[in-house]
């Protein structure tokens, strides 16, 4: 019997399946993420996709003043020098060294600093309290919320990241929490850090939907001046501090000249977890929703076990022979007999149902024989085995694995098995004739 050839793209076919879907729905979910490394990201002045050149051109028409500066240091000296009347934007906060981060929280009373969607390492440094509680698959649009006090925009395609506070009896902050807490504001030391969890409503692109405009405009107007930090880079830590020009508030301004390393006290450090405290939402009048602790297990762990189950339910389509049981039905046209019995033995054979063309065969040897020896048709198989028995005088077990016997096991025992079955049919048939 010639070798059969494996099947592998019934394995192979539904694994390809699943990767291509897999590359239908993350390639473009990653080319559509942008890229804050990007010169026109979030810029005022440069054009392109995600710049937020339209919306610095909206907030001057409003009569705010836009002031770009491209260093951490330069954007410090000048929103320190306005004495709490201006208002800091920072849409990457990841670029923006940890102590420039640390230093914020030194700003005068009354400022307003607002950040694009900061992660936990920078809310470490900059709002000690502050924590990214989830972070979803895609930004979502949702409502501002009744008691929301930050923007008169209604709904807006904030809610990306989600934010919360960490909570200590002794030192709470108060918190404004809007958009299903995809945008939070917290007061501390006096100074107003609002937190967008999402870069979409002051992306150039997607400013036109829903009421992103309005909400970018609302977050950036609240002070006469805008100091907008438009930085792609991750720069190099400032080693020294100027003495000699410092603000109104009495505080030091860095400076990259060489000298004496920056120092940095921090009068309120973040917290340290213990048994009396634990990262919690804080519930206020200003609440529009209640959010819950981050979860222990990491986001993809349900998306792994949705594609698995895709990929099982998958292979096992592809490996299925038959859904429900197979039916009889009449050919619509007359074939020989030969033809039917070889094209039924290969579809066993493709099918490897070594059983099922065995049954067959024995099937209609035993009407063939019960036939011969003058029995009903479909005679019981203890009347057949008796009369064969007594005509051919030979063992009556013998003959009931002949006839009745297990399945055979592989090729070899299928070929033995039926060269024994037509031995028996054409010995008790010839016997039939003669007599």
């Amino acid at each position: 019997m010639t070798k059969k050839r494996r099947r592998w793209h019934r394995i192979a076919i539904p694994f390809i399946i699943l990767i291509l879907l897999n590359i239908a729905v993350f390639v473009p979910h990653w080319l559509a993420e942008p890229d804050s490394s990007d010169p026109h990201y979030l810029s005022p002045t440069v054009a392109g996709e995600t710049s937020a050149q339209k919306l610095a051109e909206t907030l001057q028409g409003k009569g705010i003043t836009v002031r770009r500066e491209t260093k951490t240091s330069d954007a410090l000296t000048a929103f320190w020098s306005m004495g709490g009347k201006a208002t800091l934007f920072v849409p990457a906060p990841e670029h923006v060294n940890p102590t420039y981060l640390w230093m914020l929280r030194q700003s005068p009373a009354g400022s307003r600093i607002v950040m694009v969607e900061p992660g936990d390492a920078e809310l470490a440094q900059a709002v000690p309290r502050a924590a990214a509680a989830q972070r979803r698959w895609a930004t979502a649009v949702t409502s501002a919320g009744p008691e929301c006090k930050l923007t008169t925009a209604k709904r807006a395609a904030v809610t990306r990241t989600r934010y919360t506070e960490w909570l200590s009896p002794e030192d709470e902050l108060i918190g404004k929490y809007c958009f299903e807490q995809g945008l939070v504001s917290l007061s501390f030391n006096g100074i107003e850090f609002v937190l967008a969890g999402s870069d979409d409503p002051f992306r150039g692109d997607r400013l036109s939907e829903n009421d992103n405009a309005q909400l970018a405009t609302d977050l950036l107007s609240a002070r006469p001046t805008l100091i907008w930090l438009d930085l792609h880079a991750a720069e190099p830590n400032p080693l020294t501090y100027s003495e000699q020009s410092p603000p109104p508030n009495g505080k030091p301004i860095p400076s990259l000249a060489p000298g004496r390393e920056v120092e940095r006290p921090d009068a309120s450090p973040r917290p340290k977890q213990s048994t009396t405290f634990s990262p919690r939402p804080r519930q206020t009048a200003d609440s529009t929703a209640t959010m819950e602790a981050p979860s222990p297990f990491p986001n993809w762990l349900v998306p792994l076990f949705v594609m698995l189950a895709l990929a099982a339910l998958v292979l096992a389509i592809a490996r299925g022979r038959r859904l429900g049981a197979p039916l009889t039905e009449p050919l619509p046209i007359e074939v020989k007999g030969a033809e039917t019995a070889i094209g039924r033995s290969r579809l066993y054979r493709r099918a490897k149902a070594r059983g099922a063309a065995l049954d067959t065969l024995r099937l209609e040897a035993r009407r063939r024989i019960g036939q011969t020896l003058g029995l009903p048709p479909q005679p019981d198989r203890e009347v057949l085995l008796d009369a064969l028995a007594a005509q051919l005088g030979r063992p009556r077990e013998q003959l009931a694995d002949i006839l009745f016997g297990p399945s055979p096991e592989n090729d070899a025992e299928l070929e033995s098995r039926t060269i024994e079955l037509l031995q028996l049919v054409e010995h008790v048939t010839r016997n039939g004739r003669e007599k």
